[in-house]
């Protein structure tokens, strides 16, 4: 009997988790899963199919991790030749590697319960699955497992294909009631599938509580053949005098020779490899290649090294030209309220009917997901417009103004540093065109509009939870406020809707969310720096952002502890009951705007005051949604305002001292990215970009090369020279980004839906929260930067959003402006 040694891989996580990497958890968590379409490959950790008595499916010391539990167990009842398939089938580990659709599913006793309460149109509107499974054609499996039900009911158990059309390898109806019974069958598959779902589905049935334990599936593991090169690039290409790095991925630890060499297969260089050893955020022994020395443009070249060949790639100054305009265009077409033209979009197909026009709608006014019942409130407000968020067709204040702010943040630097406006009017395509505005301001202006709107006018009287509730959200207290001058949190529907769906489609109610103090902030942050970068282009509409980031700052003051919790089904919660670094944010934008006294000191007493991220190994300050000071901190550093000289360079000096930080971090990585943490959390991608703000103005105000190298070692990362030899950007590289999560981009999903514009950055890898279907069945079969996938159904890896592209699009606009 083989033994098999399995790694407890629980004992692989950040004990600082920031709040960040899990609110995605509660904004795909609930019904969301309906229309999930899971592609999981097991290529990071395979079974070895030798004969062996013995398996290690990885260990402590290749990953390099300490502390790690080793368990080993008997794998009963499977012969040679045969593998479980099911991970995690006793429940012994909870409900890791399992998911539900339409239910909650806890596992208790060895048992893994689903407890659903309303009766579905369809079969798969209830669903207990695992997904990740690979079947070989013709072989037999064997499948197993014992079931009962509180109340008598009929369910399908399948092994199906994940994605149209949903074959099934194996389907039967089974009687389940309240006694525990076994059930065993055999079937064969009619085809090798690397993409297969083990499937309860009951969604038609009467609502009641499944419970399952002991389910086994046995069988030959069909592994696909990887097609990941070993020799990694960035395969968009690199700039003529710039930084040129790539990375192979190999067991060779002496030096080995490399080719480049150009379309005709013609020798441009050639030299030696520089051994690295283990990258710990990926598991696997990589070395270095430095080719910077070749400075000869040629449209497509190819690295060689001991046979293996990297993706083609250029070296051209125009690398980013057009890459920076795409990922603009993300934002005219997440907007809402607007038709999308196909004149301002890069193909026919990607232009749509306006979603949500017009968009009027008024509080809450129902039972909530934890029990509580809103009273609504006497009011509506006209929302038309703004940006949608990401995958789905919320509206958000909070992450709108990260994202809002990040935009026009780079059009404050590109006034800094005194470069040619690539973003004049007419620049990027969009409907405002030939209005005489910088197309950055136009695109920004369309999401403040929204934010404006969410402003609740004078005399709103809300009923809100004051006071941090957060051990109590089945039962919150809720008080009426006037909210005048708060900002609503969000408009988003009331449940989630599944994909395909093109926002002029969406047939469910919305509402307004409740006004928080966190929202608020971010208004009044956005909105003064509205006021200044608008005061010499369009004085009315200045005013008109003055007035309400002042009347903002003034509600936020008056309600300092309104948090939002995730209590809504169909929306991210963006939750956030730390609030220090939004006062702060917020008022060092008012006080750049106004120079009034009573900002400035708001900004001096504040705990962030000129503080910038560590750049530690704990991400410590890193700018994101929730943790806005550094936002502050380089406004401060970069508009001109009326803190003394000395100040001044002292913020300055501090960017810079963070921008070296993140520049010392490329020493201890494979792939030599400004990027060491002890995991990749939710958006990791977008983590590295917002670095690069950091390295971008650094070089702004020491001309120092250094943080240019670095952000081209970031967009290197980004644009294939990674774990997953993968560009991480629809419509770049040779295996780009295609299957984002996305209502309306869903070509995997749905024939008829178009494939994601072009310019659109993934979440990435995300080794902590592994809450959708996809990331679950690879939790503990994946590292770091492995733990990703190009799949829709992938909300916690793959998703696009708003304030990812945001710092891509400053990255990319910084390297195309920036280098010559």
């Amino acid at each position: 009997m083989p033994l098999v040694i399995f790694i407890d891989m629980s004992c692989y996580k950040n004990p600082n988790l920031k709040a960040k990497n899990t609110f995605l958890l509660h904004k795909g968590s609930r019904q969301e899963q309906r229309f999930l379409f899971v592609l999981i490959k097991f290529h990071e950790v395979k079974m070895n199919k030798k004969r062996l008595g013995v398996v290690a499916i990885v260990s402590c010391s290749f990953i390099g991790l300490s502390g790690c539990a080793v368990e080993k167990t008997t794998a009963n009842n499977v012969s040679m030749g045969q593998e479980e398939l099911i991970t995690n089938g006793n429940f012994s580990q909870g409900t890791d590697s399992w998911w539900a659709a339409g239910a909650d599913l806890q596992a208790t006793d060895e048992m893994g319960c689903i407890t659903f309460t309303k009766r579905g149109s369809n079969p798969w509107d209830v669903i207990l699955g695992q997904s990740g499974l690979a079947l070989k054609k013709g072989e037999d499996y064997h499948l197993k497992f014992s079931a009962l039900a509180k109340q008598s009911i009929n369910v399908k158990a399948l092994v199906q294909h994940n994605g149209a059309p949903y074959t099934n390898h194996f389907v039967k109806d089974i009687y389940l009631n309240q006694e525990l019974k076994p059930f065993e069958f055999s079937f064969k598959p009619s085809g090798d599938d690397d993409s297969v779902q083990f499937q309860f589905q009951m969604g038609t049935e009467t609502p009641t509580t499944v419970c399952v334990k002991n389910v086994s599936l046995t069988g030959p593991q069909y592994v696909k053949e990887s097609d990941l090169a070993s020799v990694r690039v960035n395969q968009v290409g690199y700039f003529v005098r710039g930084p040129k790095h790539a990375t192979i991925v190999t067991k060779e630890t002496s030096p080995m020779d490399w080719k480049l060499l150009d379309a005709d297969k013609k020798l441009i260089a050639k030299g030696q490899t520089i051994p690295f050893g283990l990258n710990k955020a990926s598991g696997e022994h990589v070395q270095l290649i430095d080719f910077s020395s070749v400075q000869t443009p040629t449209k497509k070249a190819i690295l060689e090294v001991d046979g293996h060949q990297s993706h083609p790639f250029a070296i051209d100054n125009a690398i980013y030209s057009t890459m920076k305009y795409d990922a603009l265009s993300f934002f005219y077409q997440q907007r809402s309220g607007i038709d999308i033209l196909p004149e301002f979009v890069q193909r026919a197909d990607l232009a749509r009917p306006a979603g949500h026009k017009p968009e009027v709608v008024t509080c809450f006014n129902n039972t909530d997901a934890k029990g509580n019942q809103w009273p609504g409130c006497d009011l509506s407000l006209d929302v038309t417009g703004g940006w949608y968020d990401a995958g789905d067709h919320g509206k958000y204040v909070v992450n709108g103004g990260i994202s809002l702010w990040t935009l026009t943040n780079y059009y404050e630097r590109e006034k800094l540093a005194a470069r040619a406006n690539a973003f004049a009017d007419g620049k990027a395509k969009l409907p405002e065109n030939k209005n005489n505005f910088n197309d950055l301001l136009d695109e920004s202006r369309w999401m403040m509009d929204f934010m404006m709107s969410m402003q609740a006018p004078e005399n709103s009287k809300v009923s809100v939870p004051v006071g941090d509730q957060s051990n109590q959200l089945d039962r919150l207290k809720l008080t009426e406020i006037d909210a005048s001058g708060m900002a609503f949190h969000k408009v988003a529907d009331d449940a989630w809707t599944g994909m395909p769906l093109p926002p002029h489609k969406d047939p469910r109610e919305r509402f307004l969310s409740y006004p928080t103090t966190a929202a608020t902030l971010n208004l009044a942050a956005t909105a003064a720096q509205c006021t200044r970068v608008w005061q010499d282009l369009d004085a009315s509409y200045a005013k008109r952002c003055l007035t309400s980031a002042e009347k903002a700052w003034k509600a936020a003051n008056q309600h300092k502890n309104v948090y939002a919790y995730d209590n809504f089904v169909g929306s991210g919660p963006y939750d956030d009951t730390q609030l220090d670094d939004e006062f702060y944010w917020a008022a060092a934008e008012l006080f750049i705007t106004t120079g009034k006294e009573e900002y400035k000191k708001a900004v001096l007493s504040s705990p962030y005051y000129l503080v910038t991220p560590k750049g530690d190994i704990e991400a410590t300050g890193d700018l994101y949604w929730q943790g806005v000071s550094a936002a502050g901190t380089l406004s401060l550093a970069i508009v001109p305002n009326s803190l003394p000289e000395k100040e001044i360079e002292k913020a300055r000096a501090n960017i810079i001292k963070t921008a070296d930080a993140y520049y010392q971090s490329i020493e201890s990585e494979g792939y030599q990215i400004p990027y060491s943490t002890k995991e990749y959390p939710w958006g990791s991608n977008s983590n590295l970009m917002n670095r690069s703000i950091f390295m971008g103005v650094a070089y702004d105000f020491t001309k120092d090369q250094k943080y240019v190298d670095g952000i081209i070692n970031a967009m290197d990362y980004i644009l294939g020279r990674n774990a997953l030899d993968q560009s991480y950007v629809s419509g770049y590289g040779s295996r780009p980004l295609t299957n984002p999560h996305h209502r309306f981009w869903a070509h995997s999903a749905d024939s008829n839906s178009p494939i994601v514009a072009p310019g659109v950055m993934s979440g990435g890898p995300n080794s902590i929260n592994f809450s959708d279907p996809v990331a679950a069945s690879m939790k503990g079969k994946c590292i770091g930067q492995t733990c990703w996938k190009d799949d829709i159904g992938a909300w916690t890896l793959n998703e696009i959003t708003i304030n990812w592209n945001a710092p891509f699009f400053w990255a990319a606009s910084f390297l195309d402006e920036t280098v010559q």
